[in-house]
């Protein structure tokens, strides 16, 4: 199975569906993460620059503990806050992506992820989702139909969670890739910033527990459905 996570910024393929990330590879599956942006703008106190070549750098250790290569971690350098699903060049960049990935099962934020860039990156991959079977847009690679997109909560829990995996297994790599993103911490972010880093990350995945079988799960909306692992 050839999976493809994508995230508006780094770390929110951790956040998100990083426990499921760690399942696909333990399971043989080919992971593919693509980042959107570089999250460049996640901090007050360090250029954005420096941001970005950090958080790339982060991305990369984080991928590794997930059990995904360096080779297989895309970069497609978006603004940090200015994803625009209408803006032809970045909507082409998510095609040429799927094109090349061709991946079986699509990760991205669910449609009503709260963040204004979580929100933009849905419909910016949910667009190019929908157009990359098509033979349109062929200087971009044979055409490829996704068959089965998830979307993961971040920013805001799906109201009705349509599918549930049990990450309890690999819940402790799920923490360790977190704490790769080490600019992520209030003390680097600085004061007023949110934590994204550490045990915390994976409180929405104990709370899904809580309130279902028990254990850590991560929750999705089945956006499209063709087959589950």
């Amino acid at each position: 199975m050839r999976v493809l996570a994508i995230a508006p910024h780094p770390n929110d393929e951790t956040i998100g569906p990083g426990g499921s990330i760690a399942l696909h590879t333990d399971a043989g599956h080919q992971l593919t993460i693509g980042h959107l942006t570089n999250g460049e703008r996640g901090s007050r106190t360090v250029t954005a620059d420096e941001l970005s070549r950090t958080r790339q750098a982060e991305a990369v250790r984080a991928a590794a503990v997930l059990g995904v290569p360096e080779t297989q971690v895309r970069f497609l350098g978006l603004p940090d806050g200015g994803i625009n699903p209408y803006d032809t060049s970045q909507f082409t960049a998510v095609i040429r992506l799927l094109r090349q990935v061709r991946p079986d099962l699509l990760y991205v934020p669910h449609p009503h992820d709260g963040a204004f860039d979580h929100e933009a990156a849905f419909a910016l991959c949910w667009r190019a989702a929908g157009m990359a079977g098509s033979s349109n847009f062929g200087d971009y690679g044979p055409p490829h139909w996704v068959p089965t997109v998830l979307g993961y909560e971040v920013w805001q829990p799906i109201a009705s969670p349509a599918y549930l995996c049990d990450i309890t297994t690999v819940v402790d790599r799920k923490v360790t890739a977190l704490e790769c993103y080490d600019s992520q911490a209030p003390a680097a972010k600085g004061a007023g910033q949110s934590s994204q880093v550490g045990p915390g990350g994976a409180l929405l995945s104990a709370w899904r527990g809580v309130t279902t079988t028990g254990g850590h799960r991560e929750a999705f909306a089945v956006l499209r459905l063709g087959a589950l692992p």
